[in-house]
C-alpha cells in the first residue's frame, strides 16, 4: 500500500526542509507503504504528541486501532491502520456519535484481508511482522501461547512459521480497541 499521509488540521506545524513535490507546503506530506503504524510513526504523520494521539484511539477518531502486546504485558503494543490517520487528517472536526456508531458496522474483512497481497489460507510468520510493523517475537509469542493457530507445527529455528489465517483474524478481532 502506498499512502500519502498529511497533517492533521489541528496539530501543530512543524518546519521541515523543501519537498520536491511541486504545489504543496514543503512539510504537508509523508509517504508510507505500510498497513499499520506504529505510535511513533502515527504521531509523527498526525503532527501531535502521544497524550493527543491517544486522545484520538480512545474517543474512535482513530477507527481501527489494535493492541498486539504479549499476554500479561504492561505496555501496549499499539498499531494504527494507515487509512484511519488518512481519515482523521481530512475531517477537521471531532468524530460524532453517529459516525462512530457506524465504525462499529465496518467489517474486520475489509481491513484485513487488503494487509496481505493473497487470499491464502496460510500466512506466513514473515507476512504477519511485516504487516504488524513489529519484530519476530510479537508473532512468535502469540504462536506460542496459543493465540495463533500454526498450520505446521514442525518449523525449525530460522524458518517462518505458517500460521492459520482466521487465527490471525480472529487474533486481530481480539485486539481491536473499541
Amino acid at each position: 500500500m502506498n499512502t500519502t499521509l498529511f497533517p492533521h488540521p489541528s496539530a501543530p506545524a512543524l518546519c521541515a526542509a523543501p519537498s520536491p513535490s511541486a504545489g504543496q507546503d514543503p512539510a504537508s506530506s509523508i509517504t508510507l507503504q505500510a498497513s499499520l503504524l506504529g505510535v511513533e510513526p502515527a504521531r509523527l504523520a498526525l503532527r501531535c504528541g502521544e497524550k493527543q494521539l491517544m486522545e484520538w484511539v480512545l474517543s474512535g477518531d482513530l477507527e481501527w486501532v489494535f493492541d498486539l502486546r504479549r499476554a500479561g504485558a504492561r505496555r501496549s503494543c499499539l498499531r494504527i491502520l494507515t487509512e484511519s490517520i488518512l481519515l482523521l487528517q481530512r475531517r477537521n472536526r471531532p468524530i460524532t456519535p453517529r459516525e462512530k456508531a457506524a465504525q462499529r458496522l465496518h467489517p474486520l474483512e475489509d481491513v484485513f484481508d487488503p494487509m496481505f497481497h493473497h487470499h491464502k489460507p496460510v500466512l506466513l510468520s514473515t507476512e504477519l511482522a511485516r504487516v504488524w510493523a513489529a519484530g519476530r517475537d510479537h508473532v512468535h509469542h502469540p504462536l506460542e501461547k496459543g493465540l495463533l493457530g500454526l498450520v505446521d507445527k514442525d518449523y525449525g529455528p530460522c524458518e517462518a512459521a505458517q500460521v492459520s489465517r482466521q487465527s490471525a483474524f480472529y487474533f486481530m478481532q481480539a485486539r481491536r480497541i473499541a
